[in-house]
């Protein structure tokens, strides 16, 4: 589980079940990741003005998840994302995608991934959790990934004096980044 501080004065608990164990990284989001690369995490991202949840389009996920400063797109956007299911239920997003990603020597690598988003009560923002597997490892896989997102959830949303920035975030610097230059 985690609080995360979103927009709006909001903070909300979240959780999700994985068999995999927390790990540290670089983009400062809750991570789990298996031995083999296999991975679920978190990721927060604001609104546009006047779009709830419901009314975002797959576009708006794609664009935020394959983002160049995101996760998969280290050594480049992704390419080649193809949004194979797409379901909005009254309260979820989810997305079945396949995409591919550069890898550091320039050679594509297929990928898969799943995601769920939900946007708290109060907030602007969607917290998405995105579990992803090389495409020759989808098949064993899928079923923990699968788990994770079907376990995550809201579990309380209260107010909060906290604003969403790198330097609010306690792991910050403990966690191999850098300091927010804005803030020195």
């Amino acid at each position: 589980s985690a609080e995360l501080v979103l927009d709006g004065g909001v903070a909300a608990t979240c959780s999700f079940q994985s068999q995999w164990p927390l790990i540290r990284g670089m983009y400062y989001d809750v991570e789990a990741r298996s031995k083999q690369g296999d991975s679920v995490f978190m990721q927060v991202a604001s609104l546009p003005a006047g779009v709830d949840l419901a009314s975002a389009p797959d576009a708006f996920f794609t664009g935020k998840i394959f983002s160049t400063e995101g996760r998969f797109g280290a050594y480049g956007a992704p390419t080649d994302v193809r949004v194979l299911k797409s379901s909005k239920l009254e309260l979820v997003r989810k997305m079945e995608l396949a995409f591919l990603t550069l890898a550091p020597g320039g050679a594509e690598s297929p990928r898969h991934a799943q995601m769920v988003a939900v946007q708290p009560t109060g907030s602007s923002d969607v917290i998405m959790l995105v579990g992803g597997s090389s495409a020759s490892r989808w098949a064993s896989a899928e079923p923990a990934i699968r788990g994770a997102i079907d376990s995550f959830s809201v579990l309380r949303v209260r107010p909060t004096k906290l604003s969403r920035k790198r330097s609010s975030d306690y792991r910050f610097e403990q966690q191999g980044g850098l300091w927010d230059q804005q803030a020195a």
